[in-house]
């Protein structure tokens, strides 16, 4: 089973990619080959009963130039991530 983790976070495109941990967390999760989703507060919410997020499918390196790439954006429930962080 592939394992699914979530990140809420500041907008990634702002971030010290030398000095954020975020990112050294993302980078270590891929690296033992978890699927990764990003998300921003507001794209958490409730559809009835169910969190949902509005999460982006996620690639991180430690590059400058191109730290993260992002996918399409999903509909997801929550409760289909292994880990939220």
């Amino acid at each position: 089973m592939q394992i699914k983790l979530g990140i809420v976070m500041d907008p990634i495109s702002q971030i010290s990619y030398k000095k954020d941990t975020s990112l050294a967390m993302l980078v270590a999760a891929q690296e033992r080959g978890w699927e990764l989703f990003y998300m921003e507060q507001g794209d958490l919410y409730l559809q009835g009963e169910t969190a949902m997020g509005h999460m982006r499918p996620l690639s991180v390196a430690y590059d400058p130039n191109k730290w993260y790439e992002m996918g399409e954006a999903v509909e997801r429930p929550l409760s289909e991530l292994n880990v939220i962080l």
